[in-house]
């Protein structure tokens, strides 16, 4: 049972230059994914929220807060510098845009706080 999806606003054309990845990342359709998915929260009354292209959800530990300042996709496991955490840096991004959208509902009033 969920309320919402959270996705990032990622600029999929910079992403496919940056990762040398081309038209491989176009032909998935991520984009039409996202349209649909947003279609599909709207049918059946969940929440589709975008986080900010800006939120760096792969900088930031779930743990305490802190941002790192540069991060390299090199960099599969987040450390963090200031509590110690040690997690999969997807797995990191992912608890960060929950956070993230569960702070946009209570926001918006849909969640207590």
């Amino acid at each position: 049972d969920y309320q919402a999806v959270v996705v990032e606003d990622i600029d999929l054309r910079n992403l496919a230059q940056c990762l040398h990845l081309g038209k491989k990342l176009h032909d998935n359709g991520f984009g039409l994914f996202r349209t649909m998915l947003k279609y599909k929260c709207e049918r059946k009354g969940k929440y589709y929220i975008v986080a900010d292209k800006y939120f760096a959800s792969s900088k930031i530990c779930n743990c305490c807060g802190h941002k790192k300042d540069k991060l390299t996709l090199s960099e599969r496991i987040y450390r963090c510098t200031e509590c110690g955490t040690k997690t999969d840096r997807d797995y990191n991004a992912a608890l960060n845009l929950k956070q993230y959208g569960t702070h946009v509902l209570k926001e918006m009033g849909v969640l207590s706080a």
